[in-house]
């Protein structure tokens, strides 16, 4: 049998923003199109260059603007489609006024990390970090079936700042 690899690759750098944003779109939507900084188009560039991102059998990405801007070097390098998946998409935090209510008395001010905290907790319109586990349980079952024995990136969120190979063997 061979080895599967798998590079867990979190998108590049992205623009900080002032001001106003668009109060017709939801917070969800304007987190989906952030776009990546200067820096972070360099960071993507250099990427793709990478000795162990050569050579790449299937590429796969959140659906978010950043995230395919990360992977489209890669992709370029490779000569390879961009696969999307929104199984690979952040954890919805949902409605601001409830996840304002739940911080509240918390004492990290981090949403992200006190919903870690709290496995379950989901807002109305929201994802608890279960749910966020399962379906990423479920995308990572479905391409090690399909793709044994290749060399798979995958670009999403949150992970480590740099690659992460895992070897199956």
């Amino acid at each position: 049998m061979l080895d599967t690899i798998v590079y867990l690759i979190r998108h590049a750098e992205t623009v900080d923003e002032n001001g106003i944003r668009n109060t017709n779109e939801d917070s969800q939507m304007i987190n989906e199109k952030e776009i990546l900084s200067v820096y972070g188009e360099e960071q993507s560039k250099r990427l793709s260059v990478n000795e162990e991102l050569t050579n790449i059998d299937v590429i796969w990405s959140s659906s978010y603007t950043r995230a395919k801007a990360t992977a489209k070097y890669i992709a370029e390098f490779n000569k390879l489609p961009i696969n999307l998946d929104s199984n690979l998409s952040e954890r919805k935090l949902g409605n601001l006024k409830e996840l304002g209510e739940f911080m509240k008395d918390k004492k990290t001010r981090d949403p992200s990390q006190e919903q870690l905290l709290d496995r379950n907790f989901r807002t109305s319109d929201g994802e608890s970090a279960e749910e966020t586990k399962k379906r990423m349980t479920e995308f990572f079952d479905r391409i090690l079936k399909e793709y044994e024995g290749k060399k798979i990136a995958v670009v999403s969120h949150r992970w480590l700042n740099k690659i992460f190979p895992i070897k199956l063997v």
